[in-house]
């Protein structure tokens, strides 16, 4: 299956579509600094979706969605940082958080897969 039509990068774009329209509304105190790193860390969760899925190595699989769960509690701390600072409102955090819960509980079923 290719790695575009799995419902965990479905989702993740999602997010990241979510989020990228989110941070260009950010305060420029936050916008150059959180914001570009958490459009930077979420653009980077394609590549570790991309990556696990092309792979026929378990070992490998793996290790790219380990990569993946890394990123993706740097990505929820960011998320946390920037609710706390009043630039990402509640709102906008429960639904990201809706989001966020799903892809965390696919992208571990897969890796428990293996």
């Amino acid at each position: 299956m290719i790695a575009s039509e799995t419902q965990v990068w479905r989702d993740t774009e999602r997010l990241v579509s979510y989020l990228i329209d989110i941070t260009m509304l950010f305060p420029k105190a936050y916008k150059f600094t959180i914001g570009q790193k958490i459009t930077n860390v979420s653009l980077e969760l394609f590549e570790y979706i991309q990556l696990a899925n092309m792979t026929t190595d378990v070992n490998n699989r793996k290790r790219y969605l380990q990569g993946f769960q890394v990123k993706f509690e740097l990505l929820k701390v960011l998320l946390r940082l920037s609710t706390e600072k009043k630039v990402i409102t509640l709102k906008q955090t429960a639904s990201i958080t809706t989001i966020v819960v799903g892809i965390g509980k696919q992208i571990s079923a897969w890796k428990n897969r293996q």
